[in-house]
Order: C-alpha cells, then structure tokens, then sequence
C-alpha cells in the first residue's frame, strides 16, 4: 500500500509540471543534496526521439535509460554548485543542484582483501576481463549510496544515507589489506569462523570506532573438481560486512557503466564462475544480486534485522536492486521475454528498516553531538505483562521480532519519549497473536540495544 501511494504521488507530481516536455519528478531546482551520484528520474514527451542529459562544463553526456514517457538517468556531480542540462529535439530545460560533502564522522570503508601472499586477481569468466577491483568496488558503493539516499527520500525519511571514505579529492578509497594466511587456510573455514577471524584482525590491525567496513576477499574461487565455492560469503553485524568476490567481474566500472551492465543478458557460464542470480543466469542478474546482497549485508552492519516485506533489501528483495535504476530486466533464465516491472516492484528499504536507519550514527549527515551516550534500556517485565523501554535521549524506534525478523514496530517523532511501556496484550495485537522472540530500540542518540525473551 505505502509504494503505491508513493507511485501516485510521483505520478501526481509529473501531472502538475508545467513543462511542456520534461518534468523531473524526484529532484528540487537549487536543491542541495549530500552524496554525488544522484538518480533524476521524470517524464519526457515519449514522441521525442532523443533526451541528453549533462552537467554543464563537463565533456560527457550522462546515461539515459526510457520507457515510454519515463526516464531516469545517473547524474555524476561535482562539489559545489551543479546546473543539469536536459535537452530533447524541441526543448532545454535546466536544474542546479548542489553537492555538500558529508561531514559526519561515522563513514563506510571499502576493503579488498587479499591472502597472506598478496594475489589481488579475482575470478572471471575469462582472461579479457580488466582486472580493475577498486573501479568495480567504487562503483558498486556509489550505487549503494545512492540507491540508499533516493529510497530514503521516497520514504519521507529525507536523502539520508551512509558517507563513503574518500581522498583529499573527493575519489572513494579503497584499501588492498593482506589478510594473516594463505587462501588455502580460509578455504578450510566455515562462514561463521571465516567472519569471526576476519573481524577480530580487522579490529586488531585496523581499528577505527567510526568505520563500517565492506570486505571482500580477492581469494574467492570454485574448486573445479568439486564445484563447490571456496571463499565465498555473505555475512554482515557488527562493524563487518564480509563478502566473497565471485561476482564482481559482472559488476560496473564505472557510473555510466551501470545500466548497461543492468542490461547485460549474457549468459553465465556456471562451469567456470559461480552462478549466484537466483536461476537468471545472466550478467545483468548476478550484478544485481550480489550488489543487492551487500547493501543487504551493510544493513545489518547499521543494526537492520531481516523484514517480511518482499522487495525490501532485508529480504530477498536485494535480487532486484537494478530495478532502481533500469525500466525492464532482459530475457534471462526466469524470464523468456523482456520484462516490464511496475514501481512498486523495485527493491527498496522497507519503512520498517528506513525508520530505523534514520536514527543511525552513519546516518547523520554533519557531524553531531549527541545529548547522551548512554544505551536505551530494556526490561522484560513477566509478573507485569510488559516490555518498557527507556532512553535518556529519547526513544525513536521499538522493533518487535518473531523469530530472526522484525514482524512490527513502533515509531515516535517530534517530541520522543524517555520512556515506554507497552503490554504483553498490545504487543501481541502488534504481532499478530505470534510469539515474541526479541525486542530492539533505538535512541535519538544513535545507540541501539537488544534483548531476547524467554521463551
């Protein structure tokens, strides 16, 4: 119900444009926002046989992708002051939007991991593909950053989103770390241990309070006798996301790339790398898939437990992060034809998760000091029947689990209450009458807490 009043609400916006040919739906003229991928997404006279977009002074044309009257188009800005030019056979229009780096400290770091001998290849298909990691790695995370800000905004939760470690000119870092062992070590390893290992080094050789870290592990491969993955992970808490790198030859390199990429129908060959798109079997579905799930990994490093929505990221709906940025998925191994998919069938943070997210410490977009760093307190009342939760900056958000995914929640704003009670009987209204197995919060300050019921 929530997308589809969102889709009418975009619908409506387009109706009221007083554009005689391009309306843009999503973005403000002199607006500011605070990342520097953004996705314009609009309407365009469908007669018109060509649409550009470009940000003036720049040499390149933006990429455009349509659909009959709808466009969307990935806009690469630079710091400061951008004016976007839009231009069709018979019409310019223009938009300035301005690009504020993020001062939050709290930021995201993105790791290529390579064994104890330094061997920083990954797997491919063949020998042609450009061993570019940190291109492909930097692209994925702005697609991820921006994927975040624009869903969050669609949500009402303004375009919140993670900051991306960057140098003194603005280019994403990423760090090439040797791991202690060689690959044949980790190859013994189940995930569990794997990630247990990988934290515990990473905290010890690389510690940074501040920092939420995507790793992947270069040494990812399939045995050829076996068939089996060796290396290869998709695990995220804590400050951790850890990921094998199996699929990031299908990725993008660069922003442009992106759609193309979404678009890439070729077929994967499954006896030589490993075909992890859900049964599409295509380039297009395994970027999709896996740069979904390490969004979806990333959210439970934020603090984010599954959800039941079905196009939410804390599901399955990570297999459709293209959608976002695309108007139909090609022929594949699920579908014979070309799919045309409605709005509200793209992936997207479901309002249980953007709700939470919006209180996060890698959320805030300036820095802040925060009115306590005490955690919020939970006590599991049994002779009284009731959960109460108390935050001395405030409680934002209360999650209710049944079983490993948050079933309902409770969302506060404006003035947040220091304390909250609510009973055993209105929980269970809450969750349908099923069993409560955990109930979380989060504080005005950013600081979360957890705790399990007896059960």
């Amino acid at each position: 119900m929530f997308q589809k009043l969102l889709v009418a609400a975009l619908v409506l916006t387009c109706a009221r444009s007083t554009l005689a040919e391009i309306s843009i739906a999503n973005h403000q003229h002199e607006s500011t926002v605070r990342y520097p991928v953004i996705l314009l997404r609009g309407t365009v006279d469908p007669a018109s046989k060509e649409l550009t977009v470009r940000v003036a002074g720049t040499e390149s044309d933006s990429t455009v992708v349509r659909h009959g009257e709808r466009f969307k188009s990935l806009v690469e800005l630079k710091s400061g002051r951008n004016v976007i030019e839009l231009k069709t056979d018979d019409e310019q229009h223009s938009i300035e939007i301005s690009y504020l780096p993020q001062t939050n400290p709290h930021y995201v770091r993105v790791i290529w991991m390579t064994d104890s001998d330094g061997d920083t290849t990954f797997a491919a298909p063949s020998d042609d593909v450009p061993q570019d990691y940190a291109a492909r790695l930097r692209t994925a995370a702005q697609l991820m950053q921006t994927f975040t800000a624009e869903r969050m905004h669609d949500l009402g939760f303004r375009r919140r989103t993670f900051r991306l470690e960057r140098d003194t000119d603005g280019r994403i870092i990423v760090h090439t770390l040797k791991a202690p062992k060689k690959a044949e070590y980790y190859y013994g390893l189940q995930d569990g241990p794997w990630w247990g290992e990988t934290y515990r080094w990473l905290n010890q050789e690389y510690d940074d309070p501040f920092a939420k870290n995507i790793v992947l592990a270069a040494f990812t491969r399939k045995d050829p006798e076996t068939g089996k993955m060796k290396a290869h992970t998709a695990l995220g808490g804590g400050n951790l996301g850890l990921f094998g790198s199996a699929s990031v030859f299908s990725w993008p390199r660069t922003i442009p790339d992106a759609v193309s990429v979404f678009h890439d129908a070729t077929r994967v060959d499954p006896t030589r790398v490993h075909d992890d798109s859900v049964g599409r079997s295509t380039n297009w579905g395994l970027a999709s898939t896996t740069i979904g799930a390490t969004l979806h990994e990333m959210g439970h490093t934020f603090g984010l437990p599954h959800c039941r929505d079905r196009f939410g990221i804390m599901t399955r709906g990570f297999d459709h992060f293209n959608r976002v940025f695309t108007f139909i998925e090609p022929p594949s191994g699920r579908n014979r034809e070309e799919h045309v998919f409605a709005q509200e069938e793209e992936a997207y943070f479901a309002p249980i998760s953007a709700s939470y997210l919006q209180w996060s410490r890698w959320f805030q977009l300036d820095e802040q000091e925060p009115v306590s760093n005490e955690r919020p307190r939970i006590v599991i009342d049994e002779e009284k029947k009731q959960v109460t939760v108390a935050a001395d900056s405030g409680v934002a958000w209360v999650g209710l689990w049944v079983g490993p995914d948050v079933y309902s929640h409770r969302e506060f704003k404006d003035e947040l209450p220091q304390k909250v009670e609510l009973s055993f009987d209105e929980i269970g209204k809450l969750i349908d009458g099923k069993t409560l197995s955990h109930v979380t919060t989060i504080g005005a300050n950013g600081l979360s807490s957890r705790a399990k019921v007896r059960q």
